[in-house]
């Protein structure tokens, strides 16, 4: 576990930092980076904001606005308005879930945890409560505990949706037996779960679920990766340069680079993990993931 990872240099823009930077600096990770928020080039913010204005109260409009600066990773004042939803709509689970997952994005594992148990309790089916949940715990390196709550999902495939019924259009974990595109990311995090649990035999059982013509569109760095540990892929043909886009290499480098420090190959691993925090893609969670595993010193005497 990392502790104090809550407190460890993070910073929201700070009279420490020069001016220049203070409307460019979202915050300065554990491992000392300024990390940089994006411009509203289409004008979502002020738009949402102006909707706001006219009925503050207004769940909905709440959480226009916090999504609209998610967009552009100004998490420092999403979170606050997600605490105020939380205030005036208490049993609506997407604002804990929500300020959980930007938890996460700020590096505040332990409020993330805290947030997403609470989203659990008012939505124990959602697929993104049970995701962001366990990804927290992971990045804590509490990994039985992140294994075990992927694995609460997945026992729920194929079953009757859980009490109380999710919201039109917010995915369930019951309906992933249908949605392989989104099976596979959480497949994928549970292997990496379950290996680093030193559950090997169990993690390489879960690789049964996963096959060669599965059905699978942006969440294709998982699944590639996955088909790696079974060795249908390679290294090389996942990480050719000319396909990577976005945030594709610290997603698809975080499994493979996680993928080696299992298999003993350390200074590979370091190197990967390295180079993806060189990347700008800061609120990626291979990124932060790969960060997590320097703060810990994974790569501490390699």
């Amino acid at each position: 576990m990392i502790a104090g990872f809550d407190t460890m240099r993070l910073l929201w823009t700070s009279a420490l930092l020069p001016a220049a930077l203070l409307a460019q600096v979202e915050l300065v990770s554990p491992l000392g980076k300024k990390l940089v928020a994006q411009a509203d080039e289409k004008g979502l913010v002020a738009k949402a904001d102006a909707e706001l204005k006219n009925d503050p109260g207004n769940p909905e409009k709440i959480f226009a606005a916090a999504r609209a600066r998610d967009g552009i990773w100004k998490f420092s004042e999403s979170i606050p308005l997600y605490t105020k939803g939380m205030q005036v709509a208490p049993t609506d689970f997407r604002f804990p879930r929500y300020r959980g997952h930007r938890y996460i994005s700020t590096r505040q594992f332990d409020k993330a945890v805290r947030d997403l148990e609470l989203a659990r309790k008012l939505a124990p089916g959602s697929f993104d409560v049970a995701y962001h949940l366990a990804l927290a715990h992971y990045l804590k390196g509490d990994f039985a505990k992140a294994a075990a709550e992927y694995g609460r999902c997945l026992d729920m495939v194929g079953k009757p949706e859980s009490a109380p019924p999710l919201p039109q259009g917010v995915r369930s974990c019951a309906e992933l037996k249908e949605d392989e595109n989104t099976r596979v990311a959480i497949l994928e995090w549970r292997y990496r779960a379950l290996r680093r649990s030193g559950k090997d035999a169990e993690a390489e059982k879960l690789l049964d679920q996963v096959g060669d013509e599965m059905k699978v569109a942006e969440n294709m760095p998982y699944y590639e990766t996955l088909l790696m540990y079974k060795g249908m892929r390679t290294e090389k043909q996942i990480l050719d340069p000319s396909r990577m886009s976005g945030n594709q290499f610290s997603t698809s480098g975080f499994g493979i680079a996680n993928y080696h420090l299992l298999e003993g190959n350390k200074r590979k691993a370091c190197e990967l993990f390295r180079k993806i925090v060189e990347e700008p893609t800061w609120s990626a969670f291979g990124y932060i993931a790969a960060e997590a595993e320097l703060v810990r010193g994974a790569c501490k005497d390699e």
